[in-house]
């Protein structure tokens, strides 16, 4: 049964709670706990449900515990009205209306009122703004110990409450390794915070092409993912090839270093076993990457040569070493036939017989050996020599005829000629190309440029001439221009020559470019954006703008625009453009490469993020019994909307001043007050602005005085009605000079002015807490002193007797004094024993007068022989029989 009745008090209590409403209070239907997105718009439900009727309701915000705005939105005088980013109320017992929510600060406790005949009702909810962050994604690369990295870098910019960020990789969580992860979490003044995390990797070490961020917060309704796309690495295949090419007369082995298939570009060089700095060209055949050197025939014949390549994804570098063969000629051996012989044996001897009249004889040679081509040359001893035929391709053993009547042979190498004739050198620039020529030289010059770094190979040019002389010619182009003074060197080398002929022409020295910075600031949604300009003006081709960030020079992406002049310059105009708070405090750098500048040049700016900022204080004025509180403010506005929210119907006295600072506004609002008018208070500063207000409060202390205390000896002087302290009193020599009296004031003013008087009202000398004496005391000095403290309207006072003595009085007195203690004690010690000595007298006697009527009291009525005997008084039996006679009639009659 008790059970029962639990069970149906518990259901009664659920249905009572229940039908209260959302609010809790039966009275009202209200939504309490209320969560808005900024930048939305939300509902704010407030209803009265009760029986009375209203004639004015209104929503306001709760300021403090003692402080509400003014009314937002309601109904006045049975007429509606609504301030900006209210909607109008539904009804007069309806205040359900719509907010928009247009900034973090719109955050606080809103308040329904309910106004009948009899009283005010009201309710509170409370409105939490959630901001949904901006997310923002950007790739960086930098190298470090020559390996390339590469950072992306993910923020949820302006989230309230703070958003979450996670990575993934090829659609998986980002492992440890290589992957590091690094989280910066800036809070803002509006409540609001941004998250920046940055993911960072090695590129040799991870093969997918892109990652995402995840960025979690209350205001998705599902997780955000923003996909990045990375550079990846691919392992090339390298190989290694050489060929024979003839170049000017010369032979030259062309070694050729492939890369195919990789990302990035193979880092290639060729190792040599001498340190001659070959010939080298570069060129790229869609995903193949071939680098080409050019080695004399003669210098590296049979010489072995390697290719190193280099790449990220080899974990050392690969070499593949080739050896260019050795040339040889084993021997030479001929025949000859003429018509009607057909014997074509070869021979080994030197000679062959001919016969006068003989017509078509052919002489024939055959040569043993691997060289690539060769000169074959048929003379006659005092005649000119007849060219025979060359072959060009590589042989063991090859057969060419000469039509002559010689019967001597030569093989001859082309560097070794029995004809040299020294050629002419000539190095001249014409229309932006050098040309260097080495003209009718046998045999033909070798011709080669000393290049400074930067500039391009040179083209070649070889001609033979009919008297069989040749000419060699090189090709330049000349530079627009060098960043500072340098030439190229044409060398000619020929067996006529000592030593190698040189040539030289310097290159024009280019103008610096013109760099420029530019920054703005400006708002945007209620944030404050920095934009930066980098402006350079170069002779073409365009510099190269690059922005860098931080004390790691992290990398940002910017934009660029070019503009050719007609003056051959060119105006390049790189920009960013980011929240001021994302890189505030921050330098920005602004690289400039360009071929006219030794090394890059940098630009830097401060980065500075300049909200608008408030501070409110209170001071007191000199040489003036008022104080004045201050609020400054400082922002990027024209005008500006300051106020004084002061504790109940107090009316400001308030000035503004105002000063424009650049593109901010600096405003001074100031009040004058009595200390006695918000001792103890809060002061609140508000700035109203479009997107809603800021307050900044200070509070004005509260003092006090307690007391006013000699710290001087003195003796307590009390009223001889009530025995009440009435005043101290101390002692000052007279006929001393330089006496004080010292003072202490208790309590909690940071300073107060002490003042004292003598009773005639004359003011007595003071040095801060002292009381001064200086000149010789005297019995004039005596009498009552007040003195009084203050700080403004604060104030204690003291009074005490001063009593001017010499020492000799001082000294007769004390001795009078003792005296009299002395005596007194004396007197008192007589009257003590005197009055001991008659109080036991007088007990004595009383003891006899009782004992007599209890005497007689013992003899009991009877006839004279029933009576007791009588016994003598010092008899100790009749003494315990009386002493027990006394004790017990006492009490039976008692």
């Amino acid at each position: 049964m008790r059970c029962s009745a639990l069970v149906v008090w518990g259901v009664v209590l659920s249905v009572a709670r229940c039908s209260e409403g959302p609010g809790g209070d039966p009275m009202f239907e209200i939504h309490r706990n209320v969560t808005a997105v900024l930048g939305e718009a939300v509902d704010l439900i407030c209803a009265y449900r009760g029986d009375s009727q209203i004639f004015g309701a209104e929503w306001t915000r709760r300021i403090n515990s003692k402080r509400k705005s003014k009314g937002l939105a309601g109904f006045e005088n049975g007429i509606p009205y609504a301030r900006t980013g209210f909607s109008i109320p539904v009804s007069m017992t309806n205040l359900t209306v719509r907010m928009e929510v247009l900034s973090v600060d719109a955050e606080g406790e809103y308040v329904c009122e309910f106004e009948s005949e009899e009283e005010y009702y009201s309710n509170s909810l409370f409105l939490s703004i959630a901001a949904r962050p901006n997310i923002q994604i950007q790739l960086t690369t930098e190298m470090l110990n020559g390996s390339h990295y590469q950072s992306v870098w993910c923020s949820a910019v302006s989230g309230k409450p703070p958003p979450r960020i996670s990575w993934s990789v090829g659609g998986r969580p980002a492992p440890d390794y290589p992957f590091t992860i690094t989280v910066n979490n800036t809070a803002h003044t509006n409540g609001t915070s941004t998250l920046i995390s940055t993911l960072r990797f090695p590129t040799h070490l991870q093969n997918e092409d892109n990652v995402t961020c995840t960025v979690y917060h209350p205001t998705f309704s599902d997780p955000v993912l923003t996909t990045m796309r990375v550079e990846t690495y691919m392992t090339p295949n390298v190989s290694v090839k050489a060929e024979m090419v003839e170049r000017g007369g010369s032979e030259f082995w062309v070694v050729s270093c492939v890369s195919s298939g990789g990302r990035p570009d193979t880092d290639i060089s060729l190792v040599l076993n001498s340190d001659e700095e070959p010939q080298r060209e570069d060129r790229r055949d869609s995903d193949t990457q071939t680098s080409s050197y050019l080695l004399p025939a003669a210098v590296y014949e049979g010489q072995n040569v390697t290719c190193v390549f280099g790449h990220p994804r080899f974990t050392h570098p690969v070499s593949m070493v080739t050896t260019l063969p050795s040339f040889y000629v084993s021997g030479v051996q001929w025949f000859f036939s003429s018509s009607g012989n057909s014997n074509s044996d070869f021979q080994d001897s030197g000679s062959v017989e001919l016969w006068e009249g003989q017509n078509d004889v052919v002489i024939g040679l055959r040569v043993a050996g691997n060289v690539p081509r060769y000169n074959l040359s048929c003379s006659r001893w005092g005649y000119s020599t007849q060219a025979c035929t060359t072959v060009g391709s590589p042989i063991t053993t090859s057969e060419q005829g000469c039509s002559s009547t010689s019967l001597e042979t030569m093989i001859s190498n082309p560097s070794l000629r029995s004809l040299t004739v020294p050629p002419t050198v000539d190095l001249h620039a014409e229309d932006g190309v050098i040309e260097c020529s080495a003209a009718g030289g046998v045999p033909a010059a070798n011709m080669s440029w000393l290049l400074p770094e930067g500039v391009s190979e040179a083209s070649w040019f070889n001609f033979t001439s009919p008297n069989g002389s040749y000419t060699v010619r090189s090709v330049l182009l000349l530079p627009a221009c060098s960043p500072r003074e340098r030439a190229a060197t044409c060398v000619i080398n020929h067996p006529a020559f000592v030593k190698a002929e040189r040539r030289s022409v310097s290159f024009p020295v280019c103008a610096r470019p013109n760099i420029t910075v530019d920054s703005l600031t400006g708002w945007e949604n209620g944030e404050e954006f920095t934009e930066v300009a980098c402006s350079v003006d170069s002779l073409a081709p365009a510099a190269v703008v690059s922005w860098h960030v931080g004390n790691d020079g992290r990398f940002i992406s910017s934009q660029s625009q070019l503009e050719p002049r007609a003056d051959g310059w060119v105006s390049t105009r790189s920009s960013v453009r980011f929240p001021s708070y994302l890189y505030s405090g921050q330098n920005l750098s602004c690289l400039v490469e360009h071929r006219s500048m030794r090394a890059p040049e940098k630009r830097t700016i401060l980065v500075e993020h300049r909200a608008h900022l408030m501070n409110v204080s209170v001071q007191r004025q000199e040489n003036s019994p008022l104080w004045t509180a201050v609020c400054d403010y400082r922002g990027p506005s024209t005008s500006v909307d300051l106020a004084w929210l002061l504790p109940g119907q107090t009316k400001s006295q308030t000035s503004l001043e105002l000063e424009q600072e650049g593109r901010f506004l600096k405003a001074r609002l100031t009040y004058q007050f009595s200390l006695s008018r918000h001792e103890g208070q809060n002061l609140t500063c508000v700035y109203q602005y479009e997107r809603g207000s800021t307050e900044r409060t200070v509070h004005v202390p509260r003092y006090y005085i307690s007391a006013v205390r000699v710290q001087n000896h003195t003796t307590p002087l009390q009223s001889r009605y009530s025995g009440e302290t009435i005043a101290h009193r101390l002692t000052l020599q007279e006929n001393r000079q330089n006496q004080r009296i010292l003072l202490r004031v208790e309590g909690s003013v940071p300073d107060y002015s002490l003042i004292c008087k003598r009773s005639d009202g004359s003011l007595v000398q003071m040095e801060r807490d002292w009381m001064l004496f200086r000149s010789v005391v005297t019995e004039q000095d005596g009498g009552l002193y007040t003195c009084q403290a203050s700080f403004y309207h604060h104030t204690a006072t003291v009074s005490f007797q001063v009593d001017v003595m010499c020492e000799d009085r001082l000294l007769l007195l004390v001795s009078l004094v003792c005296i009299s203690s002395a005596s007194v004690i004396v007197i008192v010690a007589f009257i003590t024993c005197w009055a001991c000595c008659i109080a036991n007298k007088r007990t004595q006697q009383k003891g006899q007068e009782v004992l007599s009527p209890l005497t007689a009291l013992m003899q009991e009525p009877g006839s004279p022989g029933a009576r007791k005997p009588a016994i003598a008084e010092d008899s100790n039996q009749y003494a315990q029989l009386v002493h027990y006679a006394i004790v017990f009639e006492h009490k039976s009659t008692v």
